[in-house]
């Protein structure tokens, strides 16, 4: 609640662990705070969150990131001053650093960790695409380049579910097809997709299933074709409805 307003109201949501799913619905129906309480950066009142046969309800992001749900933010994270590699190369590194060894062994596993990482970044760029943009620093990167780096970076938290948070967003034609091919090689590899976006076209695209929120609650559910034939979808869209304050 924000205020005493309610930003979700009675979600019931069964996500698929593989395949695409998109959450759509106008501004302020609540979408954000969705992938908020999903991914451990917001507290649901009542309700729970399950993954995998876990609970995670109301468990910080860092271990809801750890039972494998990892999510993107509608503004890419990073480091600026470091090449688009370096700042992949470092999520790769980043869990396998993380261990209690003696300062020798240490050393050593660093250098090994980082040589390895550092290579894993190339093939991931590489996969996707935009190996062009390996050595150039994150901060001269359009915001349509810096969002598919933000994602790479998140696959390298190795997640069995990503939530993408308007992925398409500020990008041009050209980055949006480059973005579909890779949210498809996600799907095809086995990590489940969830993601907002209010770009319709790329949304029914790309999903295999679409669910609708209206303030707050779940309006409509089912395939790309079914909800772009919705009467209250096009309302929703076309028809200019009323939106409550809640991201």
């Amino acid at each position: 609640m924000f205020g005493g307003l309610k930003a979700l109201r009675d979600v019931d949501l069964r996500i698929s662990g593989t395949g695409i799913t998109a959450l759509i619905g106008p501004n302020g129906a609540g979408k954000t705070t969705l992938f908020n309480v999903i991914s451990g950066f917001g507290t649901p009142y009542i309700g729970t969150i399950r993954f995998a046969g876990q609970d995670l309800t109301g468990l910080p992001a860092h271990r809801v990131a750890r039972a494998g749900v990892v999510r993107t933010f509608q503004t890419p994270s990073g480091f600026p001053s470091m090449t688009v590699a370096e700042n992949v190369a470092v999520a790769v590194a980043g869990s396998h650093l993380d261990k209690p060894w003696t300062p020798f062994l240490r050393w050593r596993e660093d250098r090994r960790v980082r040589a390895e990482a550092h290579a894993a970044a190339w093939q991931q760029l590489e996969a996707a695409g935009i190996a062009n943009l390996g050595d150039t620093s994150l901060s001269d990167l359009s915001p349509g380049d810096a969002k598919l780096v933000e994602i790479l970076r998140q696959l390298a938290l190795e997640p069995r579910m990503l939530l993408l948070d308007e992925p398409a967003a500020a990008m041009t034609v050209n980055q949006i097809e480059v973005l579909s091919g890779i949210i498809r090689d996600i799907a095809a590899n086995g990590v489940g997709v969830l993601v907002i976006d209010h770009n319709l076209s790329f949304v029914l695209e790309l999903a295999e299933t679409v669910h609708v929120l209206e303030f707050g609650a779940v309006m409509a559910s089912g395939t790309p074709e079914q909800i772009s034939k919705d009467p209250n979808v096009e309302r929703i869209y076309l028809g200019g409805g009323e939106e409550s304050d809640v991201a």
